[in-house]
């Protein structure tokens, strides 16, 4: 799909959705996409449209996803009964080219929730998820990334 259309569709999605600090969806959503080579802003676009919005996986292929991106967007949508450790892993092991866009997508989406450095009450444990990310890019993907110290932290129990 052309990242334009991924851009509409992600930008009518979330609407006037607000995350857990008020600020618009959106403006995180063009963060991650301009944080990503051309190849993953399509994914990038539409990374929380699936969790987050009305649009299903099939409406997405309808619009024009490819089946790799399909893959990639799946794996990027935390579903209602997983837990976000188990979502992160399943993404830090996925295989192919969908794994490879989604650790990109999400590395790049984990980078800007910590940028924003603030954190609330019950909010996910991105450091942590983001040592996880990371290390499946270099081992899966053959591309280093760099761990900061605040990333190598372990998760609190």
């Amino acid at each position: 799909m052309d990242p334009s259309v991924a851009r509409t569709i992600a930008r009518e999605s979330h609407g006037a959705n607000r995350d857990r600090f008020g600020e618009p969806v959106f403006d995180h959503v063009e963060r991650v996409a301009a944080a990503v080579p051309p190849e993953a802003c399509t994914i990038a676009f539409l990374h929380d449209v699936i969790e987050r919005s009305h649009m299903s996986v099939d409406d997405l292929r309808r619009e024009g996803l490819t089946p790799t991106e399909v893959a990639a967007a799946q794996l990027l949508a935390l579903a209602a009964d997983e837990s976000f450790e188990l979502h992160v892993l399943s993404i830090k092991h996925a295989a192919g080219a969908a794994g490879r866009l989604a650790r990109c997508v999400k590395l790049a989406d984990l980078d800007d929730h910590l940028a924003q450095g603030r954190a609330s009450a019950g909010a996910p444990t991105y450091a942590w998820a983001r040592r996880h990310v990371a290390i499946g890019r270099e081992r899966y993907d053959g591309v280093m990334v760099f761990l900061p110290p605040a990333a190598i932290v372990a998760p609190a129990a």
